[in-house]
């Protein structure tokens, strides 16, 4: 999954410029920037930057803290960045809370909420799905929050924006048009979608240079709610952590011979029952 989303971006970059490599070549281990809610992260550079290929990128996802899938897809992303980029950085900012007019700026406080109180949540989602609320919502977040988000990216200076939460694709994709229109230098927007059977109908803005989707249901709801075109649309799967990649390399097929020893050599290591049944929650 994470190499056909790279491979996406690899192939749209001749569409866009990347920035000067001496813009990256100053990166620490780990920051944190006092006014996000999210933490802004960069890594030390395996190879000095003047000899890395391909050129390093600054990259801005836009996440929340609502629920733990969209901070973890944000993070699968961006170490995988920051292997296939040598020197490249990137930062997590949550946009709606910093930047959002209410109720969408106390976003992550009435998720807390709404995730001890379940049927509260279902209401909640099914009004914010509907066709009319969607188009209400549109015209307010783009009204209250464009120029402030706009000013937001443009201070961060990004070389591509991936959003990964459904509240930050719309906003975003005008501002970064402006963006483009104003610098004359081309800002690409992606989207990667991280649900799986049904998602929310503002995940699917049209104006971004790729969406990513785990499956046919999420493609289908892509083309219907949000007309994003079949050529716009990858199916890519989750992100997921390279560690479970190199796992899976490792054991290889799990019913074969060299996956059951691996299997069992795992088990071994962890201290667990060679033959007890593990359930992992």
């Amino acid at each position: 999954m994470m190499d056909r989303i790279m491979a996406s971006l690899s192939s749209s970059r001749a569409d866009w410029s990347g920035s000067d490599d001496d813009k990256h070549t100053t990166t620490t281990t780990s920051t944190t920037t006092a006014t996000a809610p999210l933490e802004s992260t960069t890594s030390q550079p395996t190879t000095p930057p003047a000899a890395a290929s391909p050129k390093s990128l600054k990259v801005l996802f836009l996440s929340s803290d609502t629920g733990g899938g969209h901070r973890a897809s944000a993070t699968s992303l961006a170490q995988q960045f920051l292997k296939l980029f040598p020197g490249s950085t990137y930062e997590l900012c949550d946009i709606v809370q910093l930047d959002g007019p209410p109720p969408y700026n106390m976003l992550v406080k009435s998720y807390k909420h709404l995730s001890a109180h379940p049927h509260q949540w279902k209401l909640v989602y099914s009004v914010s799905n509907t066709r009319a609320y969607e188009m209400l919502a549109d015209v307010h977040m783009k009204s209250a929050m464009e120029r402030a988000v706009r000013k937001r990216i443009m201070e961060k200076a990004p070389d591509v924006v991936v959003s990964v939460h459904p509240l930050m694709t719309n906003v975003p994709v005008l501002a970064c048009r402006n963006i483009t229109k104003e610098t004359g230098k081309h800002l690409p927007i992606f989207t990667v979608c991280t649900d799986l059977g049904s998602a929310h109908s503002m995940w699917f803005a049209n104006g971004v240079e790729k969406l990513f989707v785990a499956s046919d249901a999420i493609q289908e709801l892509a083309m219907q709610r949000g007309k994003v075109p079949l050529e716009k649309i990858v199916m890519s799967g989750l992100p997921i952590r390279n560690d479970f990649s190199v796992q899976a390399l490792k054991m290889g097929e799990r019913h074969c011979e060299v996956g059951r020893l691996y299997q069992k050599q795992v088990r071994v290591e962890l201290g667990l029952e060679e033959n007890r049944i593990l359930v992992e929650l």
